[in-house]
């Protein structure tokens, strides 16, 4: 049926294909009532669908025929790492423009707990490669970062990192790294949503989702209340390209300094920043198109709510599409050394949500820390849906507090300097040295996000 179409012809099909899936995936919630008892997002759902009539589930299971061909497939497998950069873009546009000081205070107790997951992540994977791993499953000693890679880094990291292992000698961890980055969507998506139910139904825990209270003007990222006075006049073009003009300059601001930045290292004889994703640059070229909204004062071209629509369409695409191309067949290699790594991260991102999240956060700590779970056992999506799940009627600034958290945190862990630096430390000064200076590191910012919540602890939420 499909055998004569071209590869743009089948880009604009996968988007049909994948809309579909988000229209089924709605009408499947409103069905089964456990569903939206559960707070499983719509994109979610749509993601399984699309996973379980594609290639391979129905594929296997009728010899190669399936509702979504090959072909499709592979361009929604690319879609997630183009999503996010426009989620990120759209983060400042639109909105007015909070001082530094007011995002780092948003920022400070996202980036310290997504901190203290990655480094722990580092200091766990260390030790058990030095103790376990290696002597009991012949992994290499390379692997002593494999599981801050994947599971806070994702499938994006593991693939960019590819030349770092193979020259560690240590290939095969491409192929276990993607298996984990695979299972941490899972366990992120599937281990959130059992701790939002736990959350929810604990008398003790403070969830958003519980109160009636109005609307706060510190909301999510892709809901914040549009500017007053939003533009009417005819600019000779709609709101909603206005919007999407608006963060396609942010794509490319960040995509220039990103290109800068690889030049630089080339000149330096490094090819560092070509590990590094797209979409913490974004954030910044977003800042810089708001930055010259305001300055000229033209803020009312660009409406909130329109972005707000762009990058809710975006995230919606971006999580359906990530979940439906998962791949399974990634599982079945080193089963053993799979379990052990998913256990021991599983087990540390919930240990470091339910002991650390209400000593590092003033308030609704369950609801701004699971964001932070989402990101170090998923991806950057995945905080967003979970925090989606906590507080659907968008009371709390959590997502606008994880959002701004990637300006500080995404050019470092998961993913960035530190985490393309792991293999080349490691190969250097072995398993377990690495392990033992993440753990110290990871007790520096136990200490210092500890004592920091206990002196803002009490103060106003919308304080200075």
């Amino acid at each position: 049926m499909f055998g004569s179409l071209t590869d743009p012809q089948w880009a604009g099909l996968s988007f049909v294909f994948l809309g579909m899936a988000l229209i089924c995936g709605m009408l499947l919630r409103r069905m089964v009532p456990w569903l939206a008892a559960v707070y499983i997002p719509a994109s979610v759902l749509a993601g399984f669908l699309v996973l379980l009539v594609g290639p391979q589930v129905l594929g296997k299971a009728t010899g190669g025929w399936s509702l979504i061909p090959d072909e499709a497939v592979r361009v929604l497998s690319v879609l997630p790492g183009l999503m996010i950069n426009i989620v990120f873009g759209g983060i400042m546009i639109g909105k007015r423009l909070p001082s530094v000081r007011r995002i780092w205070k948003d920022a400070a107790p996202h980036a310290i707990l997504g901190s203290v997951f990655s480094f722990g992540q580092f200091a766990i994977g260390g030790l058990a490669v030095t103790f376990l791993l290696t002597p009991v499953f012949g992994l290499p000693d390379a692997a002593g970062s494999i599981i801050e890679m994947s599971f806070a880094g994702g499938h994006g990291t593991i693939a960019g990192m590819g030349g770092l292992l193979e020259d560690a000698g240590a290939s095969e961890l491409v192929d276990i790294g993607l298996g984990l980055a695979t299972i941490s969507m899972l366990t992120g998506v599937i281990g959130g949503t059992l701790l939002v139910n736990w959350a929810v139904r604990n008398p003790h825990v403070d969830v958003a989702r519980e109160h009636t209270t109005t609307r706060s003007t510190a909301s999510r990222l892709s809901d914040v209340p549009p500017n007053e006075g939003d533009s009417t006049d005819d600019v000779g073009l709609g709101s909603l390209s206005r919007g999407a003009g608006a963060i396609a300059v942010a794509v490319f601001l960040g995509f220039l300094i990103l290109t800068a930045l690889r030049g630089i290292a080339t000149a330096f004889g490094s090819d560092l920043f070509d590990r590094f994703p797209l979409f913490p640059f974004t954030v910044i070229g977003g800042f810089a198109v708001q930055l010259a909204l305001t300055w000229t004062r033209h803020e009312d071209l660009v409406e909130r709510r329109t972005v707000n629509d762009i990058t809710g369409l975006s995230l919606d695409v971006l999580i359906a599409a990530a979940i439906g191309t998962l791949s399974i067949a990634t599982l079945g290699a080193n089963v053993p050394a799979i379990v052990i790594l998913t256990a021991l991260s599983l087990a540390w991102s919930v240990i470091g949500l339910l002991w650390l999240g209400p000593r590092l956060f003033a308030d609704e700590w369950f609801g701004r820390g699971i964001a932070d779970y989402g990101q170090s056992q998923g991806n950057v999506a995945t905080g967003f849906v979970l925090a989606e799940m906590a507080d659907p009627a968008h009371t709390t600034g959590a997502a606008m507090g994880y959002g701004y958290k990637q300006l500080f945190y995404e050019p470092f862990l998961g993913g960035g300097v530190l985490t393309a630096l792991s293999v080349p430390i490691i190969v250097a000064v072995g398993s377990l040295a690495f392990g033992i200076a993440s753990a110290v590191i990871t007790v520096g910012f136990v200490v210092w996000g500890v004592t920091r919540g206990r002196r803002v602890r009490g103060q106003p939420v919308d304080g200075p």
